[in-house]
């Protein structure tokens, strides 16, 4: 097949590779990537002899194509399909969520005054120790501490809280 004659048959032959690939099993994008890759290789072969039924190359490049890239793909395990298919919520898991942040919300203002002002200003307004240390008049290090000590409050009692539930 010379090069005009390829030229014309084409966009037919580049069909046949896509309806081939998609019969196999491949999604639509997958599709397009191995009919693109059908006609690179059919064009390679373009002066070879043996290419005097292009249509039944196109399917057999297409199909084989098809059967390596699915061979190649990382098998899913099947519980992984089903999570995926389920993005929203439900109204349990939002509720449950809502009751959570409001319990977590409840012991950061139960912190003394201090250590919630810090933590507040370090997680929330996003300051550095040194801004907050010039902003309430403390020292650098007791800023840390009392961080340090609200973290560990809160962190305590999530502790707590979650052994309640186990029981």
């Amino acid at each position: 097949m010379n090069t005009s004659a390829f030229e014309q048959q084409a966009s037919r032959l580049r069909a046949v590779a896509l309806k081939a690939s998609a019969g196999a099993g491949a999604d639509a994008d997958t599709a397009q990537d191995i009919a693109q890759e059908t006609m690179i290789r059919l064009w390679q072969m373009r002066d070879d002899p043996r290419l005097f039924n292009p249509d039944g190359y196109a399917t057999t490049i297409a199909r084989h194509l098809t059967l390596n890239h699915l061979r190649r793909q990382q098998p899913q395990p099947i519980d992984e399909r089903h999570s995926a298919i389920q993005t929203t919520p439900s109204p349990l898991d939002i509720m449950v969520q809502r009751e959570e942040e409001q319990w977590l919300q409840q012991r950061i203002r139960d912190l003394p005054p201090t250590q919630h002002a810090v933590l507040h200003m370090r997680q929330v307004e996003h300051y550095s120790n040194s801004q907050i240390a010039s902003l309430l008049g403390i020292k650098e290090t007791s800023v840390s501490t009392l961080l340090g000590r609200a973290r560990r409050q809160l962190l305590e009692e999530i502790r707590q809280q979650r052994e309640r539930e186990k029981r």
